[in-house]
């Protein structure tokens, strides 16, 4: 039998919003050490969960929750062992006009639509954001007022390109756009979350992947210590601390 290296195949990787720039490196140096060939489609987790569900040609789905992709175990289009942790994601809140230490309930000095987090129906970070602001004793009529995007990608862009003060975003969306230079930051105007308790990000591979060798060849090298390492420069912690020995 051929090794899943030597073979040939193509596999469709549906990735969350926070990992899009990552997966595309990934499918890069992949790309370049294989005959296989990846294409990456991003989005919401939920939309991409509700995409799996109605049918769409996804190999491996990468979340930024564990619970979607175990709908997608329950309704029977993976197996449970297709299941596991590649990374864990922090969560902060920007704020770039603030140059003092802050707090969530400051966010009260500014008007709610100029506030954004991804919409938390559909996006983990979001869902994470709204927890923490609903726990921040900030007014329910200004909490009814928070700008609400698709997903957290969409969050650091909007508070990059000043249509929004402040937004809860994903340290590996602040990473992509520090490596190309499309912001500078001043680390005092980020308020890093959760960094003790991160969002764990699982991935699943699809029944319909099982006798394809790039998408399973995907999985086997996402754990593997040179992508881990990238993970790593990329703004992710890894689930064991060990995965780099």
């Amino acid at each position: 039998m051929l090794s899943y290296q030597v073979q040939s195949a193509e596999a469709t990787i549906a990735v969350a919003a926070n990992f899009r720039e990552t997966a595309q490196v990934i499918a890069e140096r992949l790309e370049s050490t294989s005959l296989h060939r990846f294409t990456i489609i991003s989005g919401s987790t939920g939309k991409l969960v509700s995409q799996a569900l109605h049918g769409a040609p996804f190999d491996v789905l990468m979340a930024a929750d564990q619970a979607r992709p175990l709908r997608l175990i329950t309704e029977g289009l993976a197996e449970p062992a297709a299941q596991r942790t590649y990374a864990l994601g922090e969560l902060g809140l920007w704020w770039p006009d603030k140059v003092t230490p802050f707090g969530i309930a400051e966010l009260s000095e500014l008007s709610p639509q100029s506030v954004c987090i991804a919409n938390p129906a559909l996006a983990p970070y979001g869902a994470a954001a709204w927890s923490l602001l609903a726990q921040s004793g900030l007014a329910e009529d200004w909490l009814a007022g928070v700008a609400r995007v698709d997903n957290v990608h969409m969050v650091a862009a909007m508070v990059a390109e000043r249509h929004a003060r402040a937004g809860f975003v994903a340290r590996a969306s602040i990473a992509a756009m520090l490596r190309k230079g499309d912001i500078t930051l001043n680390e005092q105007s980020i308020l890093w979350l959760v960094p003790e308790t991160p969002i764990r990000q699982d991935l699943v591979l699809l029944k319909r992947a099982e006798g394809n060798a790039a998408a399973q060849w995907w999985v086997t090298q996402l754990f593997e210590a040179p992508v881990q390492r990238l993970l790593v420069s990329h703004g992710y912690r890894l689930p064991k601390e060990d995965s780099l020995q």
